[in-house]
């Protein structure tokens, strides 16, 4: 039962301050009175959910699409949406999910909207989501929206999670064969060391590169650390710079190869969520606005904010588009074509359909070429080390002979 903190008269010179649990903010003040006090102030205690936030309040993306999800069943089952969010509440696990609905309840109890409660967590629920909750109570069709946002963010995290999924096994190999030929030029090679030194001959040439190499690595190995560690710090404090962001989104798009995935990856991500809420109702302008706020690319987020001021002034979506060079000829295509049509949001879901496919496949070829290279890479950095430790055993044979 949530709590409120009520400031209340117990006699005409006295004030007193402390809290009630109650169902509403209402029943909070009929409680007040019971008791005897006049009450002044009653509002909602937050507290709770601010202790609960700074240990617990990581929540997955797959919980948020399930929350969703038991709205739209509930709301299509005729339950109402407090007894929704406390049937949710008390099924929820993660702690800070739990006190986030429970606040977003007790919002409602106190006269807001669901979109207005929402705005309040926008770490959980994003500019996106609310938008929609706010066209679906316009339109009364809030169960609509909650399955659309469900299905919509369902769809996010897949994409999301086929990226990391792709990356995460070349990532690990990276990781391992850098901590093996760490091991070995600073444990395993110097241990060597003395035994090429007792040959007492001119040991040949990748042995002294190896051995020069694994020397470096001994001593220096705190330098490496140091420098490394700078680099990503400068890297780290450019990047939370707004022009420094930008300079490197920019020069992420210019990859090869990977540049073209992620141009298609934010496209398709940006042009769902417009297709999303074209369909909700909401005007070009507004989802603009909204799907730019969700874009990672600070490039992108740019040229969108761009578009929508254009808009604005009179433009048409297709023109504005057309005078940009970061979308496509497809994109614009199907953009023009969807505005003489009249179904620009489903021109614009087929945008994001082929460019989702488009980044998967690639995703998947790119995988197909790293594994094969990352483990040639390590073969001939490991078959370099070995030839260099074995070459000065063959040169004493050759002479022994």
């Amino acid at each position: 039962m949530p709590r409120y903190i009520y400031t209340a008269k117990s006699h005409p010179d006295k004030i007193i301050q402390s809290s009630i649990e109650a169902e509403s903010i209402q029943d909070a003040v009929n409680r007040v009175t019971d008791m005897g006090y006049f009450p002044l102030e009653i509002e909602y205690e937050k507290l709770h959910l601010q202790r609960v936030r700074g240990f617990f309040s990581a929540v997955p993306m797959k919980d948020i699409v399930q929350v969703t999800y038991q709205l739209a069943r509930l709301s299509e089952s005729g339950v109402n949406i407090l007894n929704s969010l406390n049937i949710i509440a008390g099924q929820t696990g993660n702690r800070y999910l739990k006190a986030v609905i429970e606040d977003i309840r007790n919002r409602i109890n106190e006269g807001k909207s669901l979109s207005e409660s929402l705005e309040s967590h926008r770490d959980l629920f994003s500019g996106v989501y609310a938008a929609m909750i706010r066209a679906g109570e316009t339109g009364g069709n809030l169960e609509l929206s909650l399955k659309q946002l469900a299905e919509y963010l369902e769809r996010e995290e897949g994409l999301k999670h086929s990226v990391r999924s792709a990356l995460t096994y070349p990532f690990f190999v990276f990781v391992m064969s850098v901590v093996t030929i760490a091991v070995l030029f600073m444990f395993v090679i110097p241990r060597l060391i003395p035994l090429f030194t007792d040959m007492d001959q001119v040991l040949p040439l990748p042995t002294r590169i190896l051995l020069g190499l694994s020397s470096f690595f001994r001593v220096y190995w705190w330098l490496i650390g140091v420098i490394t560690g700078a680099g990503f710090f400068i890297i780290y404090r450019l990047y939370s710079h707004p022009q420094g962001r930008f300079y490197f989104d920019k020069i992420r798009l210019r990859f090869p190869v990977l540049g073209a995935i992620f141009l298609k990856n934010e496209l398709s991500r940006m042009t769902r969520t417009l297709s999303l809420l074209l369909a909700g109702g909401i005007p070009i302008v507004t989802s603009l606005g909204t799907a730019a706020s969700v874009m990672e690319n600070t490039v992108l987020k740019k040229e969108a904010e761009r578009i929508r001021e254009r808009i604005t002034s009179g433009s048409g979506f297709f023109q504005c588009l057309n005078e940009s060079d970061v979308f496509s000829p497809f994109v614009k295509n199907m953009v023009r074509i969807g505005e003489e049509t009249g179904s620009l949001e489903k021109s614009l879901l087929r945008i994001a359909d082929d460019y989702e496919k488009q980044v998967n496949d690639a995703l998947k070829v790119l995988i197909q070429l790293l594994e094969p290279s990352m483990i040639l890479v390590m073969g001939l950095v490991v078959g370099f080390i070995v030839l260099s430790l074995l070459l000065p055993i063959f040169q004493l044979n050759a002479i022994v002979k």
